[in-house]
């Protein structure tokens, strides 16, 4: 039979206890679509994990994952999963289907306080390996009795991005930025999810972006000699002190990173993805 996706192998990792685990804390994580040939335990322990997955009708199913969750796949399961902070934290745990044998949960799950601990517990380093396999045991029985979690809804693709576009150009054109607020609703988005997606590409909230993206356009156009009471006016400010008052708060050197975001909107490929991966 033709593979459709790439197989990560882990039947070495797991041969001699039948598990292993894997912790990562690499930032902008990725991991386009593949398969394992056991089970696997996906976990975020900080920041969110955005997750795609065919279900057992074949169907994909996507969602954000965050603390107190966990995903639980079968082996031989597409999946793919990406996280766009720079401080994301989550772990993998490859189990042989032996030991989920008496266990029924699968999919999404909403962890309870004894299985967070339990997992938190896995992730030190302190850990003995010889008390290892009881944990994983005691894990499996408690994740058996855990009930299905809601996966909150991604952020569109590169929605920062072109939040922060759409304001440059705004800016270029002599117009006042929209608000936060007003921004998110052109969008079609809560605040909420315009915050998580500014959090996640840019490491900043959306009003510290748009002050920064606003003091920038304002130094740009004083430079080139226009005055600053018609920069501060046209760019909405009540006054030139308040434009001031920008300026001294954020230095010329600070700027929006936008290096931060693929210039090719790698983003946007998510969860089809079927180029390199940049998991290492």
């Amino acid at each position: 039979m033709t593979r459709l996706v790439p197989l990560s192998s882990k039947l070495d990792l797991i041969a001699q206890t039948g598990f292993a685990l894997a912790a990562s804390r690499q930032p902008r994580y990725a991991f386009h679509w593949h398969e394992h040939d056991c089970a696997m335990l996906l976990w975020p322990r900080a920041g969110a994990l955005d997750s795609a997955w065919r279900d057992t009708d074949g169907e994909c199913r996507r969602g954000r994952l965050v603390r107190g969750q966990a995903l639980l796949l079968p082996s031989h399961v597409e999946h793919s999963t990406r996280a766009q902070s720079i401080a994301q934290q989550h772990g993998e745990l490859y189990l042989s289907p032996d030991l989920l044998r008496a266990c029924r949960a699968m999919g999404v799950l909403q962890l309870d306080g004894a299985a967070q601990a339990m997992l938190d517990a896995l992730w030190k380093p302190a850990l003995s390996a010889r008390a290892q396999p009881a944990l994983i045991t005691a894990l499996i029985a408690q994740l058996d009795s855990s009930r299905p979690g809601q996966v909150l809804a991604a952020p569109p693709p590169n929605l920062a991005r072109r939040w922060a576009d759409a304001l440059r150009q705004c800016l270029e054109d002599g117009q006042p930025p929209p608000s936060v607020a007003e921004s998110a609703i052109a969008l079609g988005v809560s605040i909420r999810t315009l915050q998580r997606a500014c959090v996640d590409a840019f490491g900043l909230p959306p009003v510290a972006v748009r002050r920064t993206l606003v003091a920038q356009a304002a130094r740009q156009r004083i430079a080139l000699g226009e005055p600053a009471a018609r920069v501060s006016a046209e760019l909405g400010f009540a006054s030139s002190g308040h434009l001031g008052r920008l300026l001294r708060a954020i230095d010329a050197d600070q700027g929006v990173p936008a290096a931060k975001l693929s210039a090719s909107g790698a983003a946007a490929d998510w969860p089809g993805m079927d180029a390199t991966s940049s998991r290492v």
